[in-house]
């Protein structure tokens, strides 16, 4: 039974270390001893170190995720520490030890009372010259960081004329910081500049730098100051640069400087690669920095003008926004803040899509801005600044869609990014950069003996990769068909399902002795103890950042054919990628198997991160071959390309757009996927946008266009997330005497021919069914040539075979066919670890698709048994 905070906090630091699965062990007994501690302060006097030890205790058990109770604690400790005379050196050392872990919770308003309440006590006392610089270091870190920044300007002059009194060694990281500060106050144009002294101002013409630059110089040069004391090989030096890295890109965006911007960005990705590596990619610091390394990187796709890496860009931020908001808390200030960003980055881009794609992404974000806020005013309250902003940009998205916006338009999401409070949103020249972790890194574990503490109650220490981290290993040797890592002093393993997409893979073909890989941690161990990881996981988060950039381009993959399904064929691009068997071959009726094991080139027809889902098109890019080796007609007029043009006129029969080098007609019937009555309901005079040129029309004179086949219509949308043999739903449009009519969408119909009707021998389908009626039936064949679809009721109503009820659930058939082999083996997606039955942290956009469809699979099987059911004993259908 615990019963001081030192056992506590000796339990928590192994628990930390969870040697054996002792994490899950402790976690009970340190719940329970917090709980057990009362809320108000008993008579009993604590000394100051077992007050440092609770400090301790408090910033393990927000390392280890119990938020609520590192909360309660907080509360008890706070109480405790009012009751100590301040104008003593443990005192202070305890007071400043407890701010850190009070920023790392959120609590900055408390943090800055009880702070300054310290700083008048030793107004008059004899503290250490050293302690007090670090508190007020602290208390300008912590009312910059609450936006105040009048008092943060003051309580740096304090800091920096005590820092010129004091020749104490190690003083490396107090310097950096207060560095830092100043050049924020310098920046946003209040307080000192570098060194303390009043900034001097540019006259009209003069060529000497400004406050800003000075200041960012200084706070470099402390930070260089801190990496040669730290040797480089400290958390602390990383988290430092990171900070910098940040600091240079607001510079750079300020100055216009791109070439300086991609160097900071650069140096920012190196950095948060080292810090989770040596802290894992979970730790609630390296979150903090990945947040503003996705920051960083929409604001320099901004700049280079970017859209497929801007999407690359919201995606991270998303990830890390949905890891931090597990880790801290959906109402922590740092989870707020990147949920901010991320509302603002998905506006930018859809702000930066192009016109023929931006209605339809607009209404998409809308939608998914919409349930954000509900989600939002439910965690974070209906009046909360957050959840304004979210239906804000869910309005602006909207008007988007219907009105349009210029692309790379107004916005940035910079300044809001980094905001931890309310304050720092309406400001464009506030505090935005969060100074949680600079108050983390300000000190090192304090003595509870006494003497001299910094901030932290113990510094950040490597450890066991965290699941969903990437790190780098030395492969040592092959080991049970997969390989063995070295992890810097870890040992890992990779089976040999996580080499590669190919079952059988050989881990002599994929990787040698001695290489150095990038690997996925999965979050747990083999029989022997050794950390368990993925090759092909690692590899895939690359592959899909490349493959986003290809579809962005319009360019082509190459991947080897590794397995043929049903209805197509399996490739391997990185990820698991499929292609269904009529855009493989150049004509109908090729066979498509004699592709396996060879490489293909292909297009990307629909490309899905969350869904796991990547469709290619072989055909597609053997067409784009064949056109660029013909003779086409004139330039701008070549048959097959998709043109960007100006609407000039709006006639009954269609409209007229103006390419540039050509003015060519839009038929009405090619101005939509659907009837269109009046061509002015589609387009106006002016509208900017792509079309498809079809060739030239019967007089030869311009070129005949297309609107509706420059984007995906329903046919494509149909086609590539439907498999042959799966069960849908349907309705009878009309009855021939060679078979029955259906519609299994606004858009989409298909033919179920009279053989396909039943398992027995009819003469007429009205025997059974009739117009109108709903019915399951499956896919029987897509023919891409003639665009046409074949049904079978039958097959769909022997799926279920003689006992209906009884029938098991397959999922394949069901709207999940993709992740399906050809042996029929379930393929899951890269987020969810199978084995231990866990998804992977960031994976939560996975995890929600994975579910989602799987619910509705379910439904619509429970939907087609009742509907058998029913028809085999003769009832309507329910």
């Amino acid at each position: 039974m615990i019963d001081s905070f030192e056992a506590a906090a000796e339990c928590a630091e192994e628990a930390l270390r969870d040697p054996g699965g002792l994490r899950f062990a402790h976690l009970p007994s340190l719940v329970a001893f917090v709980t057990r501690l009362p809320a108000e302060p008993d008579e009993a006097e604590w000394d100051p170190r077992e007050l440092a030890e609770g400090v301790r205790l408090n910033r393990l058990l927000w390392e280890l995720g119990l938020r609520g109770e590192a909360a309660r604690l907080f509360d008890v400790l706070t109480a405790r520490l009012m009751r100590l005379p301040g104008d003593t050196d443990r005192a202070v050392a305890a007071g400043n030890a407890l701010a850190a872990v009070g920023m790392r919770l959120g609590r900055g308003e408390d943090v800055r009372t009880f702070l300054d309440l310290l700083a008048f006590d030793m107004a008059d006392a004899d503290v250490d010259e050293a302690l007090a610089l670090i508190t007020f270091v602290n208390l300008a870190v912590v009312t910059l960081t609450l936006g105040d920044l009048d008092s943060a300007a003051s309580r740096a002059r304090s800091a920096r004329s005590l820092l010129r009194h004091l020749d104490a060694p190690h003083s490396a990281e107090p310097r950096e910081v207060l560095a830092a500060v100043e050049w924020r106050l310098a920046d946003s144009g209040h307080g000192p500049g570098p060194g303390g002294r009043e900034p001097v101002r540019r006259k009209p013409g003069e060529e000497r730098p400004g406050p800003s630059s000075v200041a960012l110089s200084a706070f470099a040069g402390q930070a260089a100051d801190l990496v040669r004391e730290t040797a480089g090989d400290d958390p602390r030096a990383f988290f430092s640069v990171a900070g910098l890295a940040v600091a240079r890109v607001t510079a750079a965006l300020r100055d216009g400087d791109a070439k300086a911007l991609t160097t900071s960005v650069q140096v920012l990705e190196v950095t948060c690669q080292r810090l989770s590596a040596m802290l894992g990619a979970d730790h609630p610091e390296v979150l903090g920095v990945l947040a503003d390394l996705a920051a960083v990187q929409v604001e320099s796709a901004r700049v280079t003008r970017s859209p497929a890496r801007l999407e690359r860009a919201v995606a991270q931020l998303a990830s890390v926004s949905g890891r931090l908001d597990a880790r801290l808390g959906p109402e922590h200030p740092r989870s707020v803040a990147t949920l901010t960003n991320l509302v603002t980055a998905q506006v930018e881009s859809v702000r930066a899509t192009d016109e023929a794609d931006k209605a339809d992404k607009a209404e998409r974000t809308a939608q998914a801005l919409t349930e954000q806020a509900r989600r939002a005013g439910e965690r974070l309250g209906a009046d909360h600044p957050v959840t304004r902003l979210v239906r804000a940009s869910s309005r602006t998205c909207r008007r988007i869609a219907s009105r349009g916006d210029g692309p790379w338009g107004r916005g940035s999401t910079m300044l809001i990014t980094l905001a931890d409070t309310p304050s720092g949103w309406s400001t464009g020249r506030g505090a935005y950069r969060s100074f949680d972790e600079a108050v983390g890194r300000l000190g090192r574990r304090e003595q509870p003996a006494g003497g001299g503490a910094l901030l932290l109650a113990g510094g950040p220490r490597r450890r066991q990769p965290a699941p969903g981290d990437l790190v780098f290993g030395t492969v040592v040797d092959r080991r049970g068909g997969g390989l063995l890592l070295s992890l810097d002093g870890l040992t890992g393993v990779v089976p040999a399902g996580e080499l590669s997409l190919r079952r059988d893979a050989d881990p002599l073909l994929t990787v040698e002795t001695g290489d150095r890989v990038q690997v996925m941690a999965l979050g747990r161990r083999d029989a022997e103890g050794h950390a368990v990881l993925s090759l092909r996981r690692a590899r895939s988060v690359e592959a899909w950042s490349e493959l986003e950039t290809v579809r962005a381009e319009d360019g082509h993959v190459t991947g080897t054919v590794i397995d043929a399904v049903r209805g197509g064929l399996v490739l391997d691009v990185g990820v698991r990628a499929f292609m269904p068997s009529g855009l493989a071959v150049r004509r109908q009726g090729d066979p498509p198997h004699g592709l396996l094991g060879t490489a293909v080139k292909a297009k990307i027809i629909e490309l899905d991160r969350y869904r796991g889902l990547v469709h290619l098109s072989r055909r597609a890019w053997l067409e784009e071959a064949d056109a660029a080796l013909r003779p086409g007609l004139r330039r701008g007029r070549r048959s097959g390309q998709v043109r960007r043009g100006t609407v000039t006129e709006v006639l009954r029969d269609g409209a007229v757009v103006d390419l540039g080098t050509a003015v060519g007609l839009v038929p009405r019937s090619e101005l939509s996927w659907r009837h269109v009555d009046d061509p002015s309901d589609v387009v106006r005079t002016g509208d900017r946008v792509h079309v498809r040129v079809l060739g030239p029309d019967v007089d030869g004179r311009r070129p005949l266009l297309s609107l509706k086949a420059a984007h995906d219509g329903p046919w494509r949308q149909f086609t590539t997330s439907h498999r042959p043999g799966e069960i849908v739903e349907a309705t009878v449009v009309r009855l021939l005497s060679f078979g029955a009519l259906i519609r299994v969408q606004e858009g989409i119909d298909g033919l179920v021919h009279r053989s396909e009707l039943a398992g027995r021998r009819i003469s007429r389908p009205e025997e059974v069914v009739s117009p109108g009626e709903q019915v399951f039936v499956a896919l029987a064949d897509i023919d891409y040539d003639r665009r046409r679809l074949s049904f079978s009721l039958r097959e769909a109503d022997e799926a279920l075979g003689a006992d209906p009820e009884r029938a098991e659930l397959d999922l394949a058939r069901y709207g999940m066919a993709e992740h399906y082999d050809s042996r029929g083996n379930i393929v899951h997606p890269d987020g969810l670890d199978a084995e231990a039955d866990a998804w992977l942290p960031g994976s939560w956009g996975q995890r929600e698709q994975w579910e989602r469809r799987s619910q509705e699979a379910v439904f619509r099987f429970v939907r087609h048994q009742a509907w058998v059911v029913a028809r085999r004993d003769g009832s309507s259908r329910p």
